[in-house]
């Protein structure tokens, strides 16, 4: 396999430059990704997390001097989804954790959240809506596809204001006749705190067809789950698994934006509460340090060394090792990042910010 992929990519060395435009056009979907997922629950928990999509009207030109008596109108909130839901219309709502805990909670989170709290202390908002970082994905010396991550900008959720965070990965067009990847990501997080409410993966890849939709409620403080996956037999896999969570959460992808927001000093340690599956799961970061990396948009770039290790509550996972590289600049951009696995490693290195 190793060999065969060396060859195609020899003898496809020389595509040319407007497919590799058209490919990188493809990763900017502009429509909502929406999980095809059985659900059971509920259509209340439905309801309450829809996506409302807040469009801001067009403003007219005016003069300079009158600019200051021009009324602007209101942003239209307009919902994605079809259904009724009265609290979007009024003001924007702030998550505030609760002051009594269902009498089954876990004593374990409501340890973990009490460590997690000091971490959301020391975040501060440092987002850049819709700029978009590109990032090829290196395995075994090759080039094999291509991940796009963006801040949508701000959407609501049951009248609460929050940051669609993005992403995109697809395999480069010479690699798919050996494996086809096309996934994407969408998530959803409070503005205000920066809490995972709700989080979806699509995969439509070579040996992955998955539905993966999560919804993190903090008034119940538990997080509810839907999966379907399609085997290749043509076979449907519907799973539907909730529990508790702790107040101070987020899902597996939005961390890469909460890093934007910490201090980030040499010798820190944040150990971030992640949800995933309907299980918490540790991610324990080290800031290693400092250093200057070449990529491809410059040479020597200041960047910040992240080493992060994952572990289930009570279950350390084995080749959990991941290291993020960030730009040591107010941008704190994501420049790089390494995934070791059973066969060498998987990297993915900047390749265009705009």
């Amino acid at each position: 396999m190793k060999y065969l992929a060396l060859i195609v990519l020899i003898l496809t060395g020389c595509s040319s430059a407007k497919m590799e435009k058209d490919f990188k056009a493809s990763l900017d979907r502009p429509d909502e990704a929406t999980p095809e997922v059985k659900v059971k629950a509920p259509e209340q928990l439905l309801e309450k997390f829809e996506v409302e999509h807040i469009s801001k009207p067009d403003v007219p030109t005016v003069d300079v001097e009158k600019q200051k008596a021009v009324i602007l109108p209101k942003p239209i909130i307009k919902k994605i989804n079809p259904l009724k839901n009265a609290k979007s219309q009024g003001a924007v709502e702030k998550l505030e954790p609760k002051k009594s805990l269902p009498k089954d909670y876990p004593e374990e989170f409501s340890k973990i959240n009490a460590k997690a709290e000091a971490f959301w202390k020391n975040y501060k908002p440092n987002h850049f809506v819709n700029e978009k970082v590109y990032l090829d994905i290196h395995y075994l010396g090759m080039t094999v596809g291509k991940i796009m991550v963006t801040n949508r900008g701000k959407e609501m959720i049951n009248g609460k204001e929050v940051w669609h965070l993005h992403a995109r990965f697809k395999s480069a067009p010479f690699y798919r006749s050996i494996y086809e990847l096309d996934d994407t990501v969408d998530t959803y997080v409070s503005t205000d705190q920066f809490l995972s409410l709700r989080y979806s993966l699509i995969q439509r890849e070579s040996k992955q067809d998955v539905d993966d939709l999560q919804l993190n409620d903090r008034e119940q403080m538990k997080t509810f789950w839907f999966y379907k996956q399609k085997t290749s037999e043509g076979k449907l896999r519907n799973k539907e698994k909730n529990g508790f969570i702790p107040y101070f959460s987020i899902d597996p992808f939005s961390v890469l934006f909460f890093y934007q927001g910490l201090p980030m000093k040499t010798g820190d340690i944040y150990e971030i509460p992640l949800i995933n599956k309907s299980k918490i799961l540790i991610l324990k970061s080290v800031v290693e340090g400092r250093e200057k990396i070449d990529t491809e948009i410059g040479k020597n770039i200041k960047a910040i060394r992240v080493h992060a290790t994952t572990k289930y509550t009570g279950e350390t996972l084995k080749d959990g090792d991941l290291y993020f590289w960030f730009s040591d600049d107010n941008k704190r951009t994501l420049l790089k990042a390494q995934a070791k696995i059973k066969i060498g490693s998987v990297t993915a290195d900047i390749v265009e910010k705009k």
